[in-house]
């Protein structure tokens, strides 16, 4: 996609940087086109157990003309006739601290890129992004995943992520930061005798509050090799099982995740 250097209704570059929270968004559509109805779709929005289907009605039926959203908004929805869909902050896509995240903002991209001109092939999708030359919006324009995989794969077999090694990831949650990092700690010292050189944390994740309760992450990076696997699992639950009978870390939620996608 070419890069826009300046507004195509005024010809101005003066561009305004603003807060790209979705009510944000939604005030700035209305303020923009008066006379056009706006709508928003998040987790706010759609707290009702009808409401997220009512929105999808509606904008189906054209009774909206402009629908602001998450990244919900675009997973699963076909509408035919949508003649222009935006991204605000695309660098939050790119630069995640994720070994998968190009992957990820690839999929969702290409995902949103299918969802403008599915009528009459004349839709347009625009980015907004401060890295234009990021590979991935090559890719991404392109729409060539091959090229994706062939730029993926030998970073992933480098630093040893999947496919070329198993990951578990344990997730700390507890609503005192302190008890959560500590616990993260604990259960790291009682694996690293026998896996310390594959273990990298404990660390925060970029999210690292959820519903009022502080994450904390230790990350173990496993070889392809199904007894060492099926030994550090045990090992785990062993040591949370320990852990959880100390009545400081009984409140820890600790969730493991294997080969997490």
């Amino acid at each position: 996609y070419p890069v826009v250097q300046t507004c195509q209704a005024c010809g101005s570059s003066a561009f305004v940087e603003k807060n790209f929270g979705t009510e944000r968004v939604e005030e700035a559509f209305a303020e923009a086109f008066p006379h056009a109805k706006v709508a928003r779709m998040d987790y706010d929005s759609v707290k009702g157990k009808y409401d997220h289907d009512n929105l999808i009605q509606q904008f189906e039926q054209q009774k909206l003309d402009i629908l602001v959203g998450t990244q919900m908004l675009v997973k699963g929805l076909d509408f035919a006739h949508v003649q222009l869909v935006g991204v605000l902050d695309a660098d939050g896509l790119l630069h995640f601290s994720d070994f998968r995240v190009n992957e990820r903002a690839y999929q969702l991209l290409e995902q949103v890129s299918g969802r403008a001109g599915r009528k009459d092939g004349l839709g347009k999708v625009m980015i907004q992004v401060s890295d234009v030359q990021h590979p991935v919006l090559q890719f991404v324009r392109n729409h060539d995943f091959k090229a994706l995989y062939d730029f993926e794969l030998p970073n992933r077999q480098l630093f040893q992520y999947p496919p070329f090694s198993r990951v578990i990831k344990l997730t700390f949650r507890h609503k005192q930061s302190h008890i959560a990092e500590d616990a993260a700690h604990w259960v790291m010292k009682g694996l690293a005798a026998n896996y310390g050189t594959f273990i990298q944390g404990p660390a925060q994740p970029v999210i690292n509050r959820i519903r009022n309760e502080y994450l904390w992450e230790v990350l173990i990076k496993l070889p392809r090799n199904t007894k060492l696997i099926a030994q550090c699992k045990q090992a785990i639950r062993q040591q949370i099982q320990i852990l959880q009978s100390d009545k400081t870390y009984r409140s820890v939620h600790v969730i493991p995740d294997v080969d997490v996608i």
